[in-house]
């Protein structure tokens, strides 16, 4: 089994990696003739994700079949960081050599980088990602993700949470409280890019996962969020140059509620 995958823009694969690592510490590539994907769970089962990049995204891709190769992705983080921007990123694989190889060139130069990252033996647990992509959602909107972030460092001022509302023919209400105050943040239908809301709906979620995920907004093309009482916020970013990451955030109890070892297994 082998695999060659290579962006020629190496801040694509830079920021998907930097955002990944700081949600989980390891997980497994899985490479197929038809596309490349990533779906994982964070250790406190709070948030579930799903990366997938199309073969024909990348600017090269070579793999005949399915494979699957476990990574620590704070090691992998730590050897794209020395990557810059006009560099190109290849990775490939040998199933032989029991490690990948990420070899750095920019373009019309000799040079040429070679880094080796050592594989893991990773138990993965068998995730209900198609349950959570069958929800129907009632509110789902298209924003532009610094608005959100926006939202995000206006409510960590107060709290560890964000409640977001949607109201039907009204828009977004994005808030926080907490003992020295609080903090509202409203958007008109007018402030979204697309919108179908259809009820109203409202949730708490975790502001440190929300923050996290969030890294990824300067390679997001598009961000559509969707929002359901009592069910985990879904939140979709298209990313520049192809590749689409679905994210799903448990909803939080009342932070007076909340004990920091109860166990959020929402999924």
């Amino acid at each position: 089994m082998t695999f060659k995958l290579k962006l020629e823009n190496s801040r694509i694969l830079k920021g998907i990696v930097e955002t990944l690592s700081s949600i989980i510490d390891e997980t497994e590539f899985r490479v197929d003739p038809e596309e490349f994907t990533i779906t994982a769970m964070d250790p406190s089962r709070i948030c579930l994700l799903k990366l997938t990049i199309k073969n024909e995204d990348f600017d090269e891709y070579e793999c005949d079949e399915e494979t699957k190769v476990g990574l620590n992705l704070d090691d992998l983080d730590k050897i794209l960081n020395r990557s810059s921007a006009n560099d190109s990123i290849e990775i490939d694989f040998k199933e032989s050599d029991n490690k990948i190889k990420i070899v750095m060139q920019r373009e019309g130069m000799t040079r040429k980088r070679t880094f080796s990252l050592a594989l893991l033996d990773i138990d993965i647990e068998e995730i209900p990602m198609d349950n959570l992509l069958a929800i129907e959602y009632p509110s789902s909107w298209v924003i532009e993700p610094n608005f959100l972030v926006e939202a995000i460092k206006d409510a960590e001022i107060y709290s560890e949470i964000l409640n977001i509302k949607s109201e039907e023919g009204k828009g977004l209400t994005f808030s926080s409280s907490g003992q020295i105050g609080e903090m509202v943040y409203s958007l008109g239908i007018e402030d979204l890019i697309e919108t179908d809301i259809n009820d109203t709906s409202t949730g708490a979620y975790s502001l440190t996962f929300l923050k996290a995920i969030l890294k990824i907004a300067s390679i997001t093309e598009k961000l559509e969020i969707s929002l359901k009482t009592d069910h985990p916020l879904k939140m979709i970013f298209n990313i520049l140059e192809g590749g689409e990451l679905n994210y799903f955030l448990a909803p939080r109890v009342e932070e007076a509620d909340f004990d920091e070892d109860e166990d959020m297994d929402e999924f």
